[in-house]
């Protein structure tokens, strides 16, 4: 995870000189990220950058003030998740789309070996907080524009999606995210009750992400020659032992 509720976890030239804050508040060290890119590298593995909450901001944002003072949320309150309140960011405000485009460049030219960034559903626009208003276009536009900043900055990164199937993405959160530009594209499979529903999605795209609360799940999975990748989110917070219950699923199956 290098960014989650409107600030980067590593220290930014444009997050300071933006809001006169360098990261969010966090333990990372300035070289966390070098020495886990250059680690993963050495054993064989790509190092992929999670830009967690996307759009969406709650109240402990340190950017949440100064987006409400200048008008950068939608308006509405995006209760998508039981018990998180986020107010959504307008990326038709110039000020909005142009800070993550900032962003996003300066990360892949800041550590130029990440192999991959991955957007999720936060960037999107509940019908529940739409307004009425269609955001599709605008989305779609936003996004473009970052990727193409993206690789301008860096070519050789992947653009990666993990968001709902096109269908739920694009009718319920004006997310047309295939037409995005994106380079591979994992869909979210975390409603157990309708997992083979989302199986025909998936095997049509680059995979799929489950939580650890589904690893009952894992040899349906792995047997599946059209399922090409898996990711796991750790619903429990703690991705060390989600990690050593994936290894000993696998080995048990």
């Amino acid at each position: 995870g290098v960014w989650g509720n409107g600030c980067t976890m590593y220290p930014s030239g444009v997050m300071s000189k933006t809001f006169g804050a360098r990261s969010c508040p966090n333990e990372f060290q300035d070289r966390r990220l070098d020495w886990l890119i250059d680690e993963a590298h050495t054993q064989g593995m790509q190092g992929h950058a999670y830009f967690e909450k996307g759009i969406k901001l709650d109240h402990n944002s340190p950017i949440f003030n100064v987006a409400v003072e200048n008008n950068w949320f939608v308006p509405g309150v995006d209760r998508t998740y039981a018990g998180i309140d986020h107010n959504v960011l307008d990326v038709q405000n110039p000020a909005v789309s142009s800070f993550y485009e900032k962003i996003l460049t300066e990360f892949v030219t800041r550590y130029p070996e990440i192999d991959a960034v991955q957007w999720d559903d936060y960037v999107g626009y509940h019908s529940d907080v739409a307004g009425g208003v269609d955001r599709t276009a605008a989305l779609t536009s936003f996004v473009q524009r970052m990727r193409t900043g993206m690789k301008q900055a860096n070519p050789n990164v992947s653009f990666d999606v993990c968001h709902h199937n096109p269908y739920w993405g694009a009718r319920y959160f004006a997310a047309d995210w295939a037409n995005w530009g994106a380079d591979r594209a994992f869909i979210q499979a975390y409603n157990d009750a309708n997992f083979r529903d989302e199986v025909s999605y998936v095997e049509n795209y680059d995979g799929i992400a489950i939580s650890d609360t589904q690893l009952h799940r894992m040899s349906e999975i792995l047997n599946n020659p059209n399922i090409k990748s898996v990711l796991i989110f750790p619903m429990s917070g703690d991705p060390e032992t989600a990690a050593r219950r994936v290894s000993a699923t696998v080995r048990g199956r």
